[in-house]
């Protein structure tokens, strides 16, 4: 059945609906966007079951909710409701007392779009837009090690994935930081490299995001670093690995050393509690980034993150594992030193089956 709960939307087929609901109505509006989750819906919503039903009860429910609910989804609803269309599926399946909790669900979804709505409000769509433009550097300062979420922010202590490494890497690398790596109450700074487009809704064809790219500094101390410090700094690498959304092939493998924010405000983390953020604009760092990255052979691909204390773990880790077993990485300012190799898609496909 999909389900989870007996909660309206405690099921695939109502949350995927109310995800589609909130992604298409902002951008095309009413009648579009009920003609898309039509299409999409398609052979769903003609049917006599417990998925159809949970289609149908969720597209009347955000509708009648934003004020929007037409008379012909709220007449096919109330008459799924009133039969306790697909309940049949509840007492097949789940306990008493499940069946119980779902019809008053149902009952008081009856109700409800029986009652009158409120007035339209439906929301703004959200398009994201650069934060930055490229030389802009941006300079944060940690938390302090004694705030609450602290231990998994800004701590690195074990190593990810150790079987990404050629074997004569992945043997010398430690199970564990010891002391673990942690950048607490330090400054650390980032570089804007660029930007991105990418298709905002998977339904809606010619809306774009835009999202800033960056690449973080070799950078990490108590001292607050100046324009020219930076100058002087290398960028740290990352190991990225995208797999196929169909299947397990894996479509990217290699070093990158740029990471995009999927963010609508520029954030640290989602709590907001770093104690600065700061930016100024020095175009020669772009050039000198630019410059250095083109003279060596690793992916221009970014890899993606939601917030920057995300992309920290990812870019620093590579950093403090390879660095505790003594082994180099490439920080891109000399131009014979590369980063550990590492397997092929198909040599960590087949690791990781001897690993299940």
């Amino acid at each position: 059945m999909g389900s989870w709960g007996t909660a309206l939307y405690s099921n695939d087929t109502s949350s995927d609906v109310r995800d589609m609901a909130n992604e298409v109505y902002p951008l095309v509006g009413i009648e579009e966007g009920t003609r898309l989750i039509f299409e999409e819906y398609a052979d769903v919503m003609t049917e006599n079951d417990n998925d159809c039903a949970d289609f149908w009860f969720a597209l009347a429910d955000w509708q009648w909710r934003h004020g929007i609910l037409t008379d012909d989804i709220k007449e096919k609803a109330i008459t799924l409701l009133e039969a306790h269309t697909g309940i049949d599926e509840w007492e097949k399946f789940k306990t008493a007392a499940d069946v119980k909790r779902r019809l008053a669900v149902m009952d008081k979804l009856l109700t409800q779009l029986r009652s009158p709505m409120p007035r339209m409000n439906i929301p703004k769509a959200k398009i994201a837009k650069p934060k930055h433009k490229p030389g802009d550097i941006i300079i944060a300062r940690t938390c302090s090690s004694d705030h609450s979420s602290a231990d998994f922010l800004w701590s690195i202590e074990r190593c990810t994935y150790p079987y990404i490494y050629k074997s004569e890497t992945a043997d010398r690398l430690p199970e564990l930081l010891k002391p673990p790596f942690t950048a607490y109450d330090k400054y650390i700074a980032i570089l804007c490299v660029g930007t991105e487009k990418m298709l905002h809704s998977q339904y809606v064809e010619g809306i774009y995001d835009e999202h800033s790219v960056y690449a973080f500094y070799d950078y990490v101390s108590d001292e607050k670093p100046t324009a020219d410090r930076l100058k002087k700094c290398g960028f740290l690498p990352k190991y990225l690995r995208y797999a196929s959304t169909v299947g397990t092939a894996i479509e990217t493998i290699g070093w990158t050393y740029t990471f995009k924010l999927f963010t609508y405000s520029f954030r640290i983390s989602k709590n907001s509690f770093e104690s600065s953020v700061e930016h100024f604009t020095c175009k020669d760092e772009y050039e000198r980034f630019s410059c250095l990255f083109s003279m060596k052979n690793y992916l221009s691909e970014p890899s993606y993150n939601f917030e920057l204390h995300d992309a920290f773990s990812d870019f620093f880790e590579g950093k403090a594992i390879l660095s505790a077993a003594g082994i180099g990485y490439d920080n891109l300012l000399d131009k014979d030193i590369e980063n550990p190799p590492i397997c092929s898609a198909d040599e960590i496909l087949n690791l990781i089956k001897t690993m299940e």
